[in-house]
């Protein structure tokens, strides 16, 4: 028994990231991780050859199964659908979290399920397409098809979503942040591009639009109307959520919202914008 709980706290960091990644929540990342030890103390060790592919394994079976039953349940999701905000809390090298922004997680809830998965054990944990086969029971070249599928969505989603776009993210979050202190938004739509869009999530806990808004006009117009209405808040400044920087709006001393950008791909105007007002996604936000 003792062996077993040395070898799985380990890979715990790396178990809860690949969870967290692929459910993008917290608790249920949290409740998976929980249900893998369980299944993990029942094992007789000495037929495992492999912990960390059986653990993994384990993970991202029970993920695909979260994945399946979410999507059901977001069919009925009070207006648009954004992945809840984590600051990391995990020093390990095996995360490779460096390699993550929040833009991707919000890009990644296009993909399937498998999509999802073998992009992330790919391109995130550096799984090779071998063990991405025997995690999914597929073969080698279903996993490079699926890789090649996901990486296609994601371009055509039209929003940078690398680390390398973080100074033009930020220079963008100051711009932003600089006409809302100045209470004119109007220098707003020069950042945007004409097809902008803007998603809200305030999961019927605060008011939002039930659908996301598209064209540069309309977002402005929408934002200067709720402007005069606290929207931005009474207090905010600039953090940063996987390595990217957003703008954290506080009301009476409470965390209100969280905005983040999206820019095109050539990082030289806002794509998307993005804003969680949903209590619920902001509790475990410190």
């Amino acid at each position: 028994m003792d062996e077993a709980i040395l070898i799985f706290n380990d890979f715990k960091s790396l178990l809860y990231s690949i969870a967290y990644r692929i459910c993008h929540s917290r608790e249920e990342a949290e409740d998976i991780l929980q249900e893998v030890q369980l299944k993990w103390l029942e094992q007789t060790m000495d037929s495992i050859e492999n912990p960390k592919a059986f653990l993994s394994k384990l993970v991202v079976n029970r993920s695909i199964n979260y994945l399946n039953s979410a999507q059901v349940k977001r069919v009925d999701y009070y207006g648009p659908w954004i992945p809840e905000p984590e600051m990391e809390q995990y020093e390990d090298p095996l995360i490779g979290k460096e390699k993550i922004t929040y833009a991707l997680l919000v890009v990644l809830e296009q993909l399937t399920p498998q999509e999802r998965v073998v992009f992330l054990m790919k391109e995130v944990f550096d799984y090779s397409h071998g063990e991405i086969s025997e995690l999914l029971d597929i073969k080698p070249e279903n996993s490079r098809k699926l890789l090649s599928r996901a990486k296609k969505a994601i371009k055509d989603n039209n929003v940078s979503v690398d680390r390398s776009n973080n100074p033009e993210n930020q220079k963008f979050i100051d711009l932003f942040n600089l006409t809302i202190e100045k209470g004119d938004l109007t220098p707003l739509l020069t950042y945007l591009t004409e097809d902008a869009k803007m998603s809200i999530d305030g999961g019927q806990k605060r008011r939002a639009p039930l659908r996301t808004l598209i064209k540069s006009t309309r977002i402005f117009a929408f934002l200067k109307g709720v402007m005069p209405h606290d929207f931005f808040g009474d207090e905010r400044y600039i953090a940063e959520v996987y390595h990217q920087p957003c703008l954290f709006i506080k009301e009476k001393n409470q965390l209100k919202s969280i905005l983040f950008l999206g820019l095109n791909p050539e990082k030289t105007k806002v794509q998307h914008i993005y804003i969680i007002n949903n209590p619920d996604k902001l509790k475990n936000i410190s």
